[in-house]
């Protein structure tokens, strides 16, 4: 099946990629050029396209997505988080609650004119999302196990040297990477060494430092940061690392969808430590492919990196419950086809 697709979006490059036009725009210097600028821009370049169908993501975009579909247009509103949570715990939002409670209003008055894809864990968060019957289609945001299969690594379990691949954010309001310098801090006060690959960027509002961690300057020099890669770069990386971490630690209060890297991980046979919240121990109790552990102790992390690398007869259950996990389940090609399925079904309607 074929769709004409054009991408807005922030960032420096414009024009075609893989069958698909690209609209580039500058990134916002601050929080308020995005709310009261970039998005306007975002919408009136969405207009200029006439498309068929929109498909919008960002929050932010909820007003413009009612007022296109009250212009006549089909539009899909794809919902990753619970936003209405995220607004209260952060801080730095002036008026957060009134700003949830604006956003969680507009959330149920638009029900009855997008169509939802709440990304959801399972349907008991569906109510968080007001969905209507026939007005939304739970997709899962697993990983495409056919792009990821030049990244699997043949016997995995003989690499040489204790590597661990991270990608993702390195310090930002649920991410904290200190946690895991403490864990190899103490791994190597024991007399093991291991290497960590981190792919990433810090938060707009962190301190990309470590001074004042004083287990830093201890295994400094077993730590690589390479900064903000493209994918490919990245994923290139993980095939000398023997496990994977993930470091997405939000309270279980507004946790409603795994992080995509754990799919990745799991797509590529990779070994992980990641979150032990409900969503993620449900995956684990069906395949063994990692450990969850609390990722606000070290000391649970530290344990977790030793027995992926010391027992070998569990790593390589691991190995084979993620090709499993991967191959039957976790699979963006299942979940594909129901996104061209809505595409049909609103181009047709």
């Amino acid at each position: 099946m074929f769709f004409d697709v054009t991408l807005i979006a922030i960032g420096n490059f414009s024009g075609n990629k893989n069958g698909v036009k690209i609209i580039g725009i500058n990134k916002p210097k601050t929080r308020i050029e995005r709310a009261f600028g970039t998005i306007f821009k975002v919408f009136y370049l969405a207009l200029k396209v006439d498309a068929n169908i929109y498909h919008i993501h960002d929050a932010e975009m909820l007003p413009f997505g009612l007022l296109l579909s009250i212009l006549g247009k089909k539009v899909i509103y794809d919902i990753h988080e619970n936003t209405k949570q995220d607004i209260l715990l952060k801080p730095w939002i002036p008026k957060s609650k009134l700003i949830a409670t604006f956003y969680d209003t507009l959330l149920k008055f638009s029900n009855h004119y997008l169509h939802y894809i709440p990304v959801v864990a399972n349907s008991s968060f569906l109510p968080i999302f007001h969905v209507n019957p026939n007005q939304y289609t739970v997709i899962q945001n697993f990983a495409d196990y056919q792009q990821m299969l030049k990244y699997k690594v043949s016997k995995r379990d003989i690499l040489h040297g204790n590597h661990i691949f991270y990608v993702g954010m390195i310090k930002d309001m649920y991410y904290d990477i200190n946690v895991l310098i403490n864990a190899l801090n103490s791994l190597k006060n024991n007399g093991k060494i291991y290497y960590l690959h981190c792919v990433g960027y810090f938060g707009s509002r962190t301190d990309n430092g470590f001074e004042s961690n004083p287990n830093y300057l201890n295994v400094k020099n077993q730590i690589h940061f390479y900064g903000y890669l493209d994918f490919d770069t990245a994923y290139k990386i993980s095939m000398q690392c023997k496990i994977g971490i993930c470091l997405k630690n939000q309270p279980e209060s507004m946790l409603v969808s795994h992080e995509r890297k754990f799919f990745e991980y799991i797509s590529i046979s990779l070994p992980s430590v990641f979150c032990n919240s409900k969503i993620y121990t449900d995956v684990l109790n069906k395949y063994q492919i990692g450990i969850a552990v609390n990722l606000a102790n070290s000391s649970e992390i530290a344990l977790a990196i030793e027995k992926l690398f010391d027992d070998i007869e569990f790593y390589k259950n691991c190995l084979l419950s993620c090709e499993q996990a991967a191959h039957n389940e976790y699979n963006w090609e299942f979940e594909e086809l129901k996104l061209i399925q809505l595409y049909n079904k609103l181009l047709l309607n």
